[in-house]
């Protein structure tokens, strides 16, 4: 994975939108912050879709694509 971040500078940023994505959605149910239900859900939903692009990438890379 290091070598594909370092390689590929869009699978890096997408890689680090995850996991910003990831530390926002997680802060804001730990601490109760006030939000909407709908902004919880959206943000979820736009990690859901990171997670499986990044995934794809690795496996295409993995297997030489």
């Amino acid at each position: 994975m290091q070598t594909l971040r370092a390689s590929d500078s869009s699978f890096s940023k997408m890689f680090d939108e995850y996991h910003s994505l990831t530390n926002e959605v997680e802060r804001l149910e730990e601490e109760d912050v006030p939000v909407d239900d709908f902004t919880i859900e959206e943000m979820k939903k736009v990690r859901v879709k990171l997670k499986d692009k990044v995934y794809q990438i690795l496996v295409a890379h993995k297997n030489g694509n």
